[in-house]
């Protein structure tokens, strides 16, 4: 966006901001529209939400500042873990443990961790015991400066997930250095799609037969056909493209709804949108008062609450001012729909323990 775009862009923002703390509401022809609320106070680079309905919280990372954040909507209350040594970027609870152990990722590795939900640190020397590497990618010297990314549980617990470059300047990445990965009990990390740029939002849908899938370079969505007993995919196909539909910004997280339409974050876009992914048809955008967003999840007592994270990483500090609540989780109500299907957890025996 150059020029009277960008000052139309910031005067909205700014607008936005004003009127989240209160609820967002949007209005056509005197029909009260979603309701954006922050719910959080902003961290770096907020990302990777997950609804965990069996507890009622929502989990969330901070990539730049290496937590995994444990937002309880009961009580408003933020708790967090700290993983020095790399960046989170996906959380999932195990299932059977009641969110005590969690499958998280810290830079090349993905970990099992066992946390207490209080506001802890994980490092060398610090809570080292209760962290369990069980799979490694992308080791090669040529690749130290990769990272794990978005990743989720399909509905058997088995870990989808994939990788990207590396990113010396937000939303700058080294194009094709990065794979989509499938991580199954007691196996190595299997190679899924490569190459890839920033492996990004999944979604199932209803039957599990079609897997909805992000490669954020690409500015679309894409669907493969998905074989839930033997873990496949096949016959990758475009379902969306944001820029041939004059959409603002790139593609980021993703989810589903009970109509079976997509939910997609725009990073440098300002919104989620709702794409039905049979038609190809753009159904509504609803705006955030943050430039990034980076996600969205379903969740609340009934799944119908739409949480949405937020960046504030690489802002100048124009941006920041003009953009006070970037790098909040926002919830989005009055939307009509709910989740398709509460969010998957992880088997307790993905990848090679070591």
């Amino acid at each position: 966006m150059e020029g009277a775009s960008v000052t139309a862009f910031r005067l909205s923002v700014l607008l936005l901001t004003l009127l989240v703390a209160d609820g967002y509401h949007t209005c056509s022809h005197h029909k009260v529209g979603p309701t954006v609320t922050q719910v959080t106070a902003p961290v770096n680079h907020g990302e990777g939400p997950h609804w965990d309905a069996e507890t009622g919280v929502l989990f969330f990372v901070d990539i730049a500042s290496e937590l995994v954040n444990k937002y309880d909507p009961a009580t408003n209350e933020v708790t967090h873990a700290q993983f020095v040594g790399g960046g989170v970027t996906l959380v999932i609870p195990v299932k059977g443990t009641k969110t005590q152990q969690l499958l998280t990722t810290r830079g090349h590795d993905v970990i099992l961790v066992n946390w207490n939900q209080q506001n802890a640190t994980f490092d060398s020397t610090t809570n080292v015991n209760n962290v369990t590497v069980i799979a490694t990618v992308e080791t090669e010297a040529n690749k130290s400066g990769n990272r794990w990314n978005d990743g989720k549980a399909d509905v058997n617990g088995r870990l989808w997930a994939g990788t990207m470059g590396p990113e010396p300047i937000v939303g700058q990445v080294t194009p094709d250095q990065g794979a989509f990965y499938l991580l199954k009990p007691d196996t190595k990390p299997i190679t899924e799609v490569t190459p890839v740029s920033i492996s990004n939002g999944l979604a199932w849908n209803r039957d599990n037969t079609l897997l909805y899938y992000i490669d954020t370079a690409t500015d679309q969505v894409d669907v493969f056909d998905f074989n839930l007993e033997q873990a496949t995919i096949s016959n990758r196909r475009k379902v969306f493209n944001l820029q041939e539909n004059g959409v603002a910004g790139h593609p980021d997280g993703m989810t589903i709804d009970s109509n079976e339409n997509l939910w997609i974050a725009c990073f440098d876009g300002g919104q989620v949108i709702n794409v039905n992914p049979y038609s190809g048809e753009l159904i509504q955008s609803v705006p955030i008062p943050a430039s990034r967003v980076t996600s969205a999840m379903f969740g609340g007592p009934h799944l119908d609450t739409l949480y949405v994270t937020t960046s504030r990483l690489g802002l100048s500090d124009e941006e920041q001012q003009q953009q006070p609540l970037a790098g909040s989780v926002f919830a989005i109500t009055g939307l009509g729909v709910s989740a398709l299907a509460p969010a998957n957890n992880a088997l307790p025996n993905l990848g090679k323990h070591k």
